[in-house]
Protein backbone atom coordinates (compact mmCIF):
# COMPACT_ATOMS: atom_id res chain seq x y z
CA UNK A 1 0.00 0.00 0.00
CA UNK A 2 1.33 3.59 -1.25
CA UNK A 3 0.76 6.21 1.21
CA UNK A 4 0.46 10.36 0.16
CA UNK A 5 3.45 12.62 1.96
CA UNK A 6 0.55 14.20 3.54
CA UNK A 7 -1.15 11.13 4.73
CA UNK A 8 2.50 9.93 6.30
CA UNK A 9 2.53 13.34 7.85
CA UNK A 10 -0.89 13.13 9.51
CA UNK A 11 -0.22 9.99 10.99
CA UNK A 12 3.06 11.07 12.67
CA UNK A 13 2.04 14.41 13.82
CA UNK A 14 -1.07 11.93 15.64
CA UNK A 15 1.68 9.53 17.12
CA UNK A 16 2.97 12.58 18.42
CA UNK A 17 0.31 13.59 20.38
CA UNK A 18 -0.57 10.29 21.85
CA UNK A 19 1.34 10.81 25.23
CA UNK A 20 -1.52 14.04 25.68
CA UNK A 21 -3.93 12.03 24.92
CA UNK A 22 -3.55 8.59 26.05
CA UNK A 23 -3.89 9.65 29.24
CA UNK A 24 -7.59 9.73 29.00
CA UNK A 25 -8.23 6.41 27.07
CA UNK A 26 -8.71 4.12 30.36
CA UNK A 27 -12.15 5.49 31.13
CA UNK A 28 -15.44 4.16 28.86
CA UNK A 29 -15.92 7.68 27.36
CA UNK A 30 -12.98 9.73 25.87
CA UNK A 31 -13.64 13.12 26.03
CA UNK A 32 -13.19 14.95 22.32
CA UNK A 33 -9.06 15.35 22.08
CA UNK A 34 -7.72 19.16 22.62
CA UNK A 35 -5.89 21.00 19.95
CA UNK A 36 -1.90 21.00 20.09
CA UNK A 37 -2.39 24.82 20.47
CA UNK A 38 -4.83 24.76 23.28
CA UNK A 39 -2.41 21.75 24.97
CA UNK A 40 0.59 24.12 24.48
CA UNK A 41 -1.02 27.32 25.55
CA UNK A 42 -1.98 25.33 28.49
CA UNK A 43 1.28 24.05 29.88
CA UNK A 44 2.58 27.57 29.64
CA UNK A 45 0.29 28.72 32.19
CA UNK A 46 -1.18 25.69 33.90
CA UNK A 47 -5.10 25.51 35.04
CA UNK A 48 -6.00 27.39 37.88
CA UNK A 49 -8.56 26.38 40.52
CA UNK A 50 -9.74 28.08 43.21
CA UNK A 51 -11.69 26.62 46.07
CA UNK A 52 -13.59 27.82 49.17
CA UNK A 53 -12.21 27.59 52.85
CA UNK A 54 -14.55 25.79 53.76
CA UNK A 55 -12.87 23.51 56.44
CA UNK A 56 -9.18 23.07 57.73
CA UNK A 57 -7.13 23.96 55.04
CA UNK A 58 -4.54 21.28 55.16
CA UNK A 59 -7.34 18.43 55.14
CA UNK A 60 -8.80 20.45 52.44
CA UNK A 61 -5.98 20.35 50.16
CA UNK A 62 -4.97 17.02 51.08
CA UNK A 63 -8.53 15.81 49.87
CA UNK A 64 -8.78 17.77 46.49
CA UNK A 65 -5.46 17.23 45.61
CA UNK A 66 -6.27 13.97 44.45
CA UNK A 67 -8.62 15.66 41.86
CA UNK A 68 -6.29 17.94 40.93
CA UNK A 69 -3.25 15.60 40.54
CA UNK A 70 -6.00 13.17 38.29
CA UNK A 71 -6.70 16.38 36.19
CA UNK A 72 -2.85 17.27 35.91
CA UNK A 73 -2.24 13.50 34.58
CA UNK A 74 -5.75 13.41 32.05
CA UNK A 75 -4.73 16.52 30.57
CA UNK A 76 -1.16 16.44 30.59
CA UNK A 77 -0.91 20.13 31.98
CA UNK A 78 0.17 21.51 35.42
CA UNK A 79 -3.33 21.99 37.81
CA UNK A 80 -2.43 24.85 40.76
CA UNK A 81 -5.11 24.48 43.52
CA UNK A 82 -5.55 27.91 45.64
CA UNK A 83 -7.79 27.72 48.75
CA UNK A 84 -8.56 31.16 48.79
CA UNK A 85 -8.48 32.92 52.34
CA UNK A 86 -12.30 34.37 52.42
CA UNK A 87 -15.10 33.11 50.44
CA UNK A 88 -15.39 36.74 48.80
CA UNK A 89 -12.09 35.82 46.99
CA UNK A 90 -13.40 33.68 44.88
CA UNK A 91 -15.60 36.03 42.90
CA UNK A 92 -12.52 37.93 43.12
CA UNK A 93 -10.13 35.29 41.07
CA UNK A 94 -13.08 35.25 38.38
CA UNK A 95 -12.89 38.61 37.76
CA UNK A 96 -9.92 39.70 37.95
CA UNK A 97 -8.67 36.77 35.41
CA UNK A 98 -6.78 34.38 38.20
CA UNK A 99 -9.27 31.29 37.97
CA UNK A 100 -9.88 28.80 35.42
CA UNK A 101 -12.35 27.13 37.42
CA UNK A 102 -13.11 26.85 41.58
CA UNK A 103 -15.08 24.30 43.43
CA UNK A 104 -17.77 27.02 44.98
CA UNK A 105 -19.74 26.55 47.79
CA UNK A 106 -23.59 27.47 46.85
CA UNK A 107 -23.91 30.93 48.07
CA UNK A 108 -20.62 31.80 46.49
CA UNK A 109 -21.62 30.47 43.33
CA UNK A 110 -24.30 32.37 42.67
CA UNK A 111 -22.51 35.44 43.79
CA UNK A 112 -19.83 34.70 41.00
CA UNK A 113 -22.16 33.71 38.75
CA UNK A 114 -24.24 37.38 38.80
CA UNK A 115 -20.97 38.74 38.77
CA UNK A 116 -18.61 36.47 36.36
CA UNK A 117 -21.15 34.59 34.66
CA UNK A 118 -19.35 31.43 34.94
CA UNK A 119 -20.83 27.96 34.34
CA UNK A 120 -21.46 24.93 36.44
CA UNK A 121 -19.95 21.65 35.46
CA UNK A 122 -20.17 19.23 37.69
CA UNK A 123 -20.82 18.46 41.49
CA UNK A 124 -19.64 15.28 43.67
CA UNK A 125 -22.44 12.29 44.95
CA UNK A 126 -20.72 11.67 48.19
CA UNK A 127 -20.86 8.57 50.14
CA UNK A 128 -23.91 8.46 51.35
CA UNK A 129 -25.74 8.77 48.35
CA UNK A 130 -26.40 12.64 48.82
CA UNK A 131 -25.26 15.15 45.99
CA UNK A 132 -27.38 18.48 48.43
CA UNK A 133 -26.49 20.01 52.17
CA UNK A 134 -28.54 21.99 54.15
CA UNK A 135 -27.47 24.88 56.64
CA UNK A 136 -27.24 23.88 60.35
CA UNK A 137 -28.54 25.99 63.35
CA UNK A 138 -27.49 24.38 66.66
CA UNK A 139 -26.40 24.57 70.44
CA UNK A 140 -24.91 22.80 73.08
CA UNK A 141 -27.74 20.36 74.44
CA UNK A 142 -26.76 21.85 78.44
CA UNK A 143 -27.30 25.49 77.01
CA UNK A 144 -30.85 25.29 77.86
CA UNK A 145 -31.86 27.23 74.23
CA UNK A 146 -34.44 25.60 72.72
CA UNK A 147 -35.99 27.94 70.70
CA UNK A 148 -36.52 31.56 68.89
CA UNK A 149 -36.87 33.18 72.21
CA UNK A 150 -33.90 31.49 74.43
CA UNK A 151 -31.40 33.16 71.96
CA UNK A 152 -32.24 36.22 72.47
CA UNK A 153 -29.05 38.02 74.28
CA UNK A 154 -26.68 35.16 73.61
CA UNK A 155 -23.62 34.76 71.20
CA UNK A 156 -24.24 33.71 67.86
CA UNK A 157 -21.06 32.41 65.56
CA UNK A 158 -21.72 32.11 61.62
CA UNK A 159 -19.21 30.84 59.08
CA UNK A 160 -18.93 33.78 56.06
CA UNK A 161 -21.37 36.39 54.54
CA UNK A 162 -21.04 34.33 51.39
CA UNK A 163 -22.34 31.28 53.01
CA UNK A 164 -25.59 29.26 52.84
CA UNK A 165 -24.69 27.08 55.06
CA UNK A 166 -23.58 29.81 57.25
CA UNK A 167 -25.25 32.89 57.32
CA UNK A 168 -28.16 33.02 54.39
CA UNK A 169 -29.99 30.09 56.10
CA UNK A 170 -29.64 31.76 59.53
CA UNK A 171 -30.53 34.79 58.39
CA UNK A 172 -33.58 33.82 56.36
CA UNK A 173 -34.73 31.96 59.34
CA UNK A 174 -34.44 34.56 61.92
CA UNK A 175 -36.68 36.51 59.34
CA UNK A 176 -39.34 34.31 59.53
CA UNK A 177 -39.93 35.00 62.83
CA UNK A 178 -39.80 38.77 62.48
CA UNK A 179 -36.41 39.84 63.66
CA UNK A 180 -34.64 41.70 61.14
CA UNK A 181 -31.39 42.89 62.91
CA UNK A 182 -29.52 40.69 63.92
CA UNK A 183 -26.87 43.05 65.61
CA UNK A 184 -29.63 44.02 68.23
CA UNK A 185 -31.04 40.75 68.88
CA UNK A 186 -27.64 38.45 70.16
CA UNK A 187 -25.51 40.20 72.37
CA UNK A 188 -22.16 39.07 70.08
CA UNK A 189 -22.21 38.10 66.74
CA UNK A 190 -18.76 36.72 64.79
CA UNK A 191 -17.73 34.88 61.69
CA UNK A 192 -15.26 31.57 62.39
CA UNK A 193 -14.24 31.40 58.56
CA UNK A 194 -14.93 27.95 58.37
CA UNK A 195 -17.64 25.47 59.09
CA UNK A 196 -15.43 23.54 61.20
CA UNK A 197 -14.40 26.56 63.25
CA UNK A 198 -17.69 27.38 63.57
CA UNK A 199 -19.19 24.37 65.35
CA UNK A 200 -16.33 23.63 67.86
CA UNK A 201 -16.53 27.21 68.99
CA UNK A 202 -20.38 26.20 70.15
CA UNK A 203 -18.59 22.75 71.46
CA UNK A 204 -15.78 24.61 73.32
CA UNK A 205 -18.19 27.21 74.76
CA UNK A 206 -16.84 30.04 72.73
CA UNK A 207 -20.64 31.10 71.09
CA UNK A 208 -24.37 30.04 72.64
CA UNK A 209 -25.49 29.72 69.44
CA UNK A 210 -23.46 28.37 65.79
CA UNK A 211 -24.11 28.18 61.76
CA UNK A 212 -22.65 25.66 59.66
CA UNK A 213 -23.18 23.06 56.95
CA UNK A 214 -24.94 19.90 57.79
CA UNK A 215 -21.78 17.67 56.54
CA UNK A 216 -19.34 19.66 58.22
CA UNK A 217 -21.48 18.99 61.62
CA UNK A 218 -21.85 15.11 61.07
CA UNK A 219 -18.20 14.04 59.94
CA UNK A 220 -17.39 15.98 63.24
CA UNK A 221 -20.30 13.84 65.41
CA UNK A 222 -18.57 11.12 63.84
CA UNK A 223 -15.02 11.47 64.39
CA UNK A 224 -15.44 13.15 68.01
CA UNK A 225 -18.36 11.14 69.63
CA UNK A 226 -18.56 13.50 72.00
CA UNK A 227 -19.28 16.17 70.04
CA UNK A 228 -22.24 14.42 68.80
CA UNK A 229 -23.35 14.10 72.33
CA UNK A 230 -23.13 16.69 73.54
CA UNK A 231 -24.63 19.23 70.47
CA UNK A 232 -28.07 19.48 69.19
CA UNK A 233 -29.52 20.74 65.92
CA UNK A 234 -32.58 23.19 66.03
CA UNK A 235 -32.73 24.46 62.31
CA UNK A 236 -31.96 23.02 59.07
CA UNK A 237 -32.48 24.90 56.02
CA UNK A 238 -33.32 23.27 52.79
CA UNK A 239 -31.30 21.64 50.53
CA UNK A 240 -28.73 23.04 48.19
CA UNK A 241 -25.89 21.84 45.54
CA UNK A 242 -22.94 20.11 47.25
CA UNK A 243 -20.08 22.16 46.08
CA UNK A 244 -19.44 21.95 42.73
CA UNK A 245 -16.98 22.88 39.85
CA UNK A 246 -17.82 26.01 37.95
CA UNK A 247 -15.49 27.39 35.05
CA UNK A 248 -14.94 30.44 33.42
CA UNK A 249 -17.19 31.78 30.97
CA UNK A 250 -14.25 32.61 28.78
CA UNK A 251 -12.84 29.37 28.70
CA UNK A 252 -12.54 27.53 25.88
CA UNK A 253 -15.69 24.89 24.86
CA UNK A 254 -13.07 22.53 23.77
CA UNK A 255 -11.71 22.21 27.42
CA UNK A 256 -15.26 22.84 29.38
CA UNK A 257 -16.00 19.72 27.66
CA UNK A 258 -13.19 17.87 28.26
CA UNK A 259 -13.42 19.00 31.95
CA UNK A 260 -16.98 18.13 32.38
CA UNK A 261 -16.46 14.58 30.38
CA UNK A 262 -12.85 14.14 32.87
CA UNK A 263 -15.52 14.38 35.79
CA UNK A 264 -18.73 13.02 35.08
CA UNK A 265 -16.49 9.31 33.82
CA UNK A 266 -14.72 9.54 36.52
CA UNK A 267 -16.41 6.26 38.42
CA UNK A 268 -16.09 4.29 34.83
CA UNK A 269 -12.10 4.25 35.27
CA UNK A 270 -10.22 2.40 37.70
CA UNK A 271 -8.05 4.90 38.36
CA UNK A 272 -10.87 7.69 39.03
CA UNK A 273 -12.88 5.03 40.72
CA UNK A 274 -9.58 5.21 43.53
CA UNK A 275 -9.37 9.13 43.37
CA UNK A 276 -13.14 9.35 44.07
CA UNK A 277 -12.44 6.71 47.09
CA UNK A 278 -9.52 9.18 48.66
CA UNK A 279 -11.77 12.15 47.86
CA UNK A 280 -14.58 10.82 49.34
CA UNK A 281 -17.51 10.57 46.93
CA UNK A 282 -18.88 7.93 44.61
CA UNK A 283 -18.81 10.09 41.68
CA UNK A 284 -19.58 13.39 40.40
CA UNK A 285 -22.67 14.13 38.52
CA UNK A 286 -24.13 17.13 35.88
CA UNK A 287 -25.15 20.61 37.40
CA UNK A 288 -26.95 23.54 36.34
CA UNK A 289 -28.30 26.94 37.65
CA UNK A 290 -31.63 25.54 38.24
CA UNK A 291 -30.34 23.57 40.54
CA UNK A 292 -29.68 26.43 43.11
CA UNK A 293 -33.47 27.60 42.93
CA UNK A 294 -34.18 26.41 46.59
CA UNK A 295 -31.10 29.10 47.11
CA UNK A 296 -32.70 32.08 44.88
CA UNK A 297 -35.95 31.34 46.55
CA UNK A 298 -34.43 32.17 49.87
CA UNK A 299 -32.29 35.13 48.38
CA UNK A 300 -35.41 37.23 47.06
CA UNK A 301 -37.59 36.60 50.37
CA UNK A 302 -34.41 38.13 52.10
CA UNK A 303 -34.53 40.90 49.45
CA UNK A 304 -31.04 40.15 48.39
CA UNK A 305 -29.52 41.89 45.41
CA UNK A 306 -26.25 39.65 43.88
CA UNK A 307 -25.16 41.74 41.63
CA UNK A 308 -25.23 44.41 44.41
CA UNK A 309 -24.33 42.14 47.36
CA UNK A 310 -20.92 43.06 49.52
CA UNK A 311 -19.21 41.00 52.07
CA UNK A 312 -21.08 43.82 55.04
CA UNK A 313 -23.94 41.38 54.33
CA UNK A 314 -27.51 42.17 55.95
CA UNK A 315 -26.48 41.68 59.33
CA UNK A 316 -28.85 44.34 59.98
Amino acid sequence: MIYSRFTIAFLIANLLLLPAYGRIAHCNEDPPPLSPITLKKMRETGLNIVLVPEKNIFEQRKRYKYLTDYLSRKIGVPVHLEIVSKYSMMKEAFLEGRADAGFFGSFSYVLSHASAEIEPIARPVWLDGSSTYSGYLFVRKDSRISNINDMKGKTLVLVDRETTAGYIFQLFYLRKFGITDMSEYFSRIYYAGTHDAAAWAVYIGEADIGAAKDRIFKSLSEEYPDFGEKMVVLASSPEVPSNGLAVNKNMRPALKIFLRSIFLNMDKCEEGKEVLRKFGAQKFIATKDEDYYPLHQMIEELGIDLKTYTSEGLDH
